[in-house]
């Protein structure tokens, strides 16, 4: 029954609208007291008001203007009643309708029952408006915890972005998450508007065992669980109040938390107001978007945890072949010097015999010294503690001494060896020892696999990127080109490789199968330590060859800028750090040059003493619009060095304020692994300031 509130003082009126109201089932409420009629209306004990304009206890023009918002707020109707004769123009504009003096039944009761039953439609139409607009909200809200959770690898991250999200969404008051990290690492997460009293925090761990065993049923539990086994962690709003067990009489949720096929969990929420079936939808949905994110973190941690394996059997391998290798050397440098001595007739004549098995002797113990040298270098690789020494040069040098090296060793076979070099090389950063291994690897190879009267070509040009076939690239997915290399090639016309073998002639341990393997031998590991070698360079070795008609093996380096020169550092550096366990302090200024304080030349001659260079020390300086620009490698300095570098360049600053602007000076540290940034992040900040019109990020 629809109730109306007749603000009036006059008795006979009121008992005359009352009994015509009553016919129509409606109840009148009859009040000429501003406070109970303001209680009322707040109470929302009636629908629909009707305020007499000749009211003599109150103002009814005031009156109504205060009951305005309230009504405005509930949808409550607001009606005037007038004497035709009287003024009431004001109290009018703040009512929806009016009903005349003396009052005609029928009127009133037309007006009273049409806004009653506008009433009713605003009442849907905004209840329709706010189920909307929840469930817009909650959409919103299942969108960006979607979003939030596909960017994270990180379970306890994961459980609170979903926690997050039910909360924003369904305005629980309590949730309960039973999260199994491990078999003994067991946690509860509460997260409540109010603190929880000990009886309430005991009862939601015994609930959430219930619902634990429960969820199984007859079926075998993963894990046997106990009071005394979970970690309880709270999350409190207001802790100054506090919740009871009265709260488990709240209207509740419940879901278990999957990761694929496998329990992870379960979540409870509890709220005052009683849930609706959107709220289910949306809780449901909330707990099963979890489930892959959560699937790819454990995912994530067992590739984590296989690398971190896989990254000790290497180091254990490595070391393993370093310390053997090394076993290996001493006594093999006492039987070499013994054969040597033997041969020279120092330790007594020599027979002829006794000559041609000591040679072989010789020649095993060379050949076995070079094995172990090889597998010194391959671990060294491997492990990222191979010393390269890049320096400005001409390839032709190296390339040419080891073609003058293996003259004679070709001539023995009737080879011809020649050199085709390119006299305008242009020159660039590599190290020459390295090349000059990877050449005596390919001219030796080539020697040992061509046939007596053969020819081998030595050959180096410039050449652009365009010029490097990709698809003869082994074992190279969208490689990272640079403008121009330098290419070596060596050719030879020995027997050839079969096509089947050739992506394998740069695995570790390959020995292509035919008659001079045989006879000449080998382990397979020269042309896998020259790739690896090239790869250190950031260039590309391949191989073309057809059987019978002779192979090509090529390789190319960058023709590389200062700048491009510094990140190769850079990235060299930061995996020795790596590998080593050491840190690594990356140090960037950039200046505008026409500040007339060269604080970058200070930092570069030590006149203020901010950086200490060791012969590890790599740095680059470059001018580019107007910009000077410094960078500089420290290896194996610490936080506290990072931190006095940093202090003592805000000092300089500030002791030049005269002299510098705001931006003049914009400089920024990243220590590995200490910064939070890995590897290619470091990299990636250098690049920055490498390029053009491009600020440091500290």
């Amino acid at each position: 029954m629809s109730k109306v509130l007749l603000v009036s003082d006059k008795e006979n009126q009121n008992k005359e609208i009352t009994k015509i109201l009553s016919q129509c089932s409606l109840a009148v409420i009859t009040l000429s007291d501003e406070p109970g009629i303001i209680s009322c209306v707040e109470r929302r004990l009636v629908q629909l008001i009707i305020i007499d304009a000749e009211i003599k206890s109150l103002d009814a023009v005031i009156l109504c203007k205060k009951l305005q918002s309230i009504a405005h707020k509930e949808n409550i109707i607001l009606l005037s009643l007038i004497n035709q004769n009287t003024d009431a123009s004001e109290l009018l504009k703040l009512t929806s309708a009016y009903v005349t003096k003396p009052i005609i039944e029928k009127i009133l009761i037309a007006t009273v029952t049409s806004n009653l039953k506008l009433k009713k439609a605003i009442d849907t139409l905004s209840k329709s408006n706010s189920e909307l607009a929840k469930s817009l909200y909650q959409l919103d809200v299942l969108y960006n915890t979607s979003t939030q959770l596909a960017g994270s690898l990180d379970k306890q991250k994961l459980i609170n972005i979903m926690i997050d999200g039910l909360e924003k969404s369904l305005s629980f008051s309590l949730s309960s998450t039973l999260v199994f990290n491990s078999e003994h690492d067991i946690d509860l997460i509460i997260n409540s508007l109010y603190g929880i009293s000990p009886r309430l925090e005991h009862s939601l761990k015994l609930r959430a065992i219930l619902s634990y065993r429960a969820l199984f049923d007859k079926k075998r539990i993963p894990y046997d669980l106990n009071v005394s086994d979970i970690k309880v962690i709270k999350n409190i709003k207001h802790p100054l109040e506090e919740y009871d067990l009265n709260i488990l009489k709240f209207d509740n949720l419940f879901a278990p938390i999957n990761v694929g096929e496998k329990f992870f969990g379960l979540i409870e929420v509890f709220r005052e107001n009683d849930f609706t079936q959107e709220d289910t939808t949306c809780f449901q949905t909330l707990a099963r978007q979890v489930s892959l994110p959560l699937e790819n973190a454990s995912l994530y941690e067992e590739i984590k945890k296989t690398n971190t394996k896989l990254e000790k059997l290497e180091r254990l391998k490595s070391e393993f072949i370093s310390i053997v290798s090394h076993e290996l050397r001493t006594p093999l440098t006492a039987i070499k010097n013994s054969l040597e001595i033997c041969l020279s007739g120092k330790a007594g004549e020599v027979s002829t015999v006794m000559d041609k098995f000591l040679n072989m002797a010789k020649r095993n113990v060379t050949r076995l010294s070079g094995i172990i040298n090889d597998l010194l270098d391959l671990s060294k690789v491997e492990a990222g503690k191979m010393d390269f020494k890049f320096e400005k040069s001409n390839i032709n040098t190296p390339v040419e001494f080891m073609k003058n090296t293996f003259e004679n060793v070709a001539k023995e076979k009737n080879i011809d060896l020649i050199l085709e070099k390119e006299d305008d090389i242009s020159d660039t950063y590599f190290d020459s020892q390295r090349i000059e291994q990877v050449m005596s690897n390919l001219i030796s190879n080539a020697i040992k696999f061509t046939n007596e009267g053969g020819k081998i070509i030595v050959k180096t040009e410039n050449i652009k990127e365009c010029d490097i076939e990709k698809h003869k690239l082994i074992g190279v997915e969208n490689p990272i080109l640079y403008d121009r290399y330098i290419k070596v090639s060596v050719t030879d016309s020995g027997i050839g490789i079969a096509a089947e073998d050739l992506k394998k002639v740069f695995d570790q341990f390959q020995q292509i199968e035919n008659s001079l393997n045989r006879k000449n031998g080998g382990t397979g590991l020269g042309l896998p330590i020259a790739k690896q070698l090239i790869e250190a360079h950031k260039g590309f070795i391949w191989v073309e060859s057809e059987v019978n008609r002779g192979t090509t093996f090529s390789f190319v380096i960058p023709i590389l800028s200062e700048k491009e020169k510094f990140i190769l550092d850079l990235d060299k550096d930061i995996q020795k750090a790596k590998t080593c366990s050491h840190n690594l302090l990356l140090l960037m200024i950039q200046e505008n040059e026409s500040t007339g304080y060269s604080f970058i030349e200070n930092v570069k001659s030590e006149k203020i003493s901010i950086i200490r260079k060791t012969a590890n020390t790599k740095e680059v300086y470059f001018n580019e619009d107007g910009k000077n620009c410094y960078a500089v490698i420290l290896p194996e300095a610490d936080k506290f060095a990072q931190s006095f570098i940093e202090k003592k360049i805000e000092s300089t600053i500030e002791q030049n304020t005269t002299s510098l602007k705001k931006y003049d000076i914009l400089y920024s540290t990243a220590l590995f692994p200490d910064s939070g940034k890995d590897a290619a992040e470091m990299i990636e900040t250098a690049e920055k300031l490498l390029k053009k019109n491009n600020k440091v990020e500290a």
